[in-house]
């Protein structure tokens, strides 16, 4: 009988670390689905709904009250085996309403602080802007690339940084030149007139390889460089085939990635809170495949560049923010 009884005790025990679904919440970041940030977190979860192991629910806030409204019925529900919140201005709802439900597990994607009973996955796009970096110099006729982008903190220089760093691994004596989008800009994420404006002036200093981080703001890049037979480079989602030939790669943040090999985590019982930071290793950042540009490229450079990303991968290579 004793036997029996561990026995059923063991099966039982096994049972409570082992799921076959899990449900999540995700709250948007406002703008909902219409962004890149967004749907990438969205096709994540898709994704592993496609294989059959979660179920989830979506909200697309349109102010900070409503994320906190949101992340609060989710937790009030009971039900979710994860909460998700978008980026740095749901992290900081989730900040608050963390401490009133401890026993609900939560992440953050897209922020940097750190909350109690929370994951929170950051990005080390300092990485992929190195190999971006690397390109460029390697692609430039001048030995003079830039980079334009539409602020100036913490997460948008580790682009700066990283492609500084990138380039000069390439030819120590390649001039870099950074620009960020003016604060009299009204949306530095949404002005391609500006954005343009800017790639002409660093084009005239000779600038012949423009990265850029703006969002939107970008469209105005690629129109001067492909006007001024120049290359450009991209960020966040793929977007090589809005001027092909002219945009060499571009420099993606894989938050789809990211949020699906968290449902897995969760999965196997592996919640694990604090700050993390997803890079090269995890495939939380990467180049594009190089579609439109492989010919122009040249296989010589593309295998250069696979060299300096399992070189960054095992270590190496390190590339700080």
């Amino acid at each position: 009988m004793k036997k029996l009884f561990i026995l059923v005790f063991l099966l039982l025990s096994l049972g409570a670390y082992s799921k076959d679904k899990i449900n999540v919440g995700i709250v948007f970041s406002s703008g909902g689905l219409g962004t890149g940030f967004n749907k990438m977190a969205y096709d994540g979860l898709k994704k592993a709904e496609a294989e059959g192991f979660i179920t989830f629910k979506y909200v697309e806030p349109s102010n900070i009250t409503e994320d906190l409204v949101f992340l609060r019925d989710f937790s009030r529900e009971g039900n979710f085996d994860l909460v998700i919140g978008m980026g740095t201005v749901v992290a900081e709802s989730i900040k608050k309403v963390a401490t009133e439900f401890p026993n609900q597990k939560y992440a953050i994607v897209g922020g940097t602080i750190t909350v109690p009973n929370t994951i929170t996955i950051d990005f080390a796009e300092q990485e992929m802007s190195f190999l971006a970096g690397a390109l460029a110099t390697m692609m430039s006729r001048s030995n003079k690339i830039g980079v334009l982008l539409g602020m100036d903190n913490r997460s948008f220089n580790r682009f700066k940084h990283g492609f500084t760093q990138g380039a000069k691994y390439i030819n120590k004596d390649v001039l870099v030149i950074t620009s960020y989008m003016p604060t009299t800009s009204s949306n530095p994420f949404n002005d391609p007139v500006t954005g343009k404006n800017i790639s002409n002036l660093m084009i005239s200093r000779g600038i012949d390889v423009i990265l850029q981080v703006a969002e939107g703001t970008g469209n105005g890049v690629f129109e001067a460089a492909k006007e001024k037979k120049i290359y450009a480079i991209g960020s966040d989602t793929d977007q090589d085939g809005e001027a092909p030939g002219t945009i060499l790669t571009s420099v993606r943040v894989r938050i789809d990635n990211a949020v699906y090999n968290l449902t897995k985590e969760i999965l196997n019982g592996e919640f694990k809170a604090g700050y993390r930071q997803s890079g090269l290793a995890e495939n939380g950042v990467s180049l594009t495949k190089f579609i439109h540009t492989k010919k122009l490229i040249g296989q010589e450079k593309i295998t250069r560049l696979d060299k300096i990303k399992k070189d960054i991968i095992s270590g190496k290579i390190v590339v700080p923010e």
